[in-house]
């Protein structure tokens, strides 16, 4: 089921950056794992460089993600492909030392909605609505393997279930650029 799109925003690709590419994510991604569902590569231009987005969905329910700019859309790619090899081949050592453990995953789904004040005046209209528009799944995870999979999917926080405590616990960059870990504790 590996399905490779590769598009351009306000940008026509050729035949052979587009063969260039699903090569190139094929034979990155099929050195450690076997089949993914899906990949999407986006490219745009702005008026000196090129973006490239990466973004790929394993089987596992993990979604790595890399980009990159470069003055030509082959750098782009290049240089956004090496980070998901490089995140996937963290993951894949990661996955192996934990199968060693043999241990099983826990996992619940937590519901998203969007939370709108109904006493809210148009005073308030600077206030931000709080927004999210899919299920999580919480993972049991280590702290460790919660950093992992934040910096495999580039998110800027992750709620799981801690593996030492069963309690939801939340892992975030902070503006500072170091890692926040929340673990909430009951009274």
């Amino acid at each position: 089921m590996n399905n490779i799109e590769v598009s351009g925003k306000q940008t026509k690709l050729g035949e052979a950056l587009k063969s260039y590419v699903k090569e190139n994510i094929i034979h990155s991604l099929t050195k450690y794992f076997k089949k993914f569902l899906n990949a999407n590569i986006l490219f745009s231009k702005d008026k000196y460089n090129f973006k490239c987005e990466i973004n790929i969905h394993l089987e596992s329910s993990i979604f790595v993600q890399s980009h990159s700019i470069s003055n030509d859309a082959y750098g782009a790619f290049n240089i956004a492909n090496e980070k998901i090899k490089k995140r996937i081949r963290r993951y894949h050592r990661k996955l192996v030392d934990h199968r060693q453990k043999k241990e099983s995953i826990k996992q619940s789904t937590v519901s998203q909605y969007i939370f709108n004040d109904p006493d809210e005046s148009k005073e308030d209209i600077e206030n931000p609505l709080i927004i999210a528009e899919t299920e999580f799944i919480i993972r049991t995870l280590t702290i460790s393997e919660a950093l992992m999979i934040m910096n495999l999917t580039e998110q800027s926080g992750i709620p799981f279930m801690n593996a030492k405590n069963n309690r939801i616990n939340f892992l975030y960059k902070r503006k500072d650029g170091n890692i926040g870990w929340i673990d909430p504790k009951k009274k």
